[in-house]
């Protein structure tokens, strides 16, 4: 299977199970909305620095918003039982 990049994530549903974010020359914040639960994982986004990369558990069919610029989301880990 090949991993989706993005470089834009608003509600982003997610097919894996966790992420790989990479930021460029600014700062990005994230947050995770399970749609079980009906509800963000986080009560505020999370600050990924400027030129950092870090993994983040997302869950399969969870969504993704990260917002700032200059950053690449990757889908990484397993994409569950098919």
């Amino acid at each position: 299977m090949t991993a989706n990049v993005y470089t834009t994530a608003s509600s982003q549903t997610w097919s894996t199970e966790k992420c790989r974010i990479a930021t460029g020359n600014s700062a990005v914040t994230y947050n995770v909305y399970d749609t079980t639960a009906e509800e963000n994982v986080f009560s505020q986004g999370n600050q990924v620095p400027p030129y950092t990369i870090t993994h983040i558990y997302v869950g399969i069919g969870n969504e993704l918003t990260i917002t700032g610029s200059n950053f690449t989301a990757t889908e990484s880990g397993s994409s569950g039982r098919t």
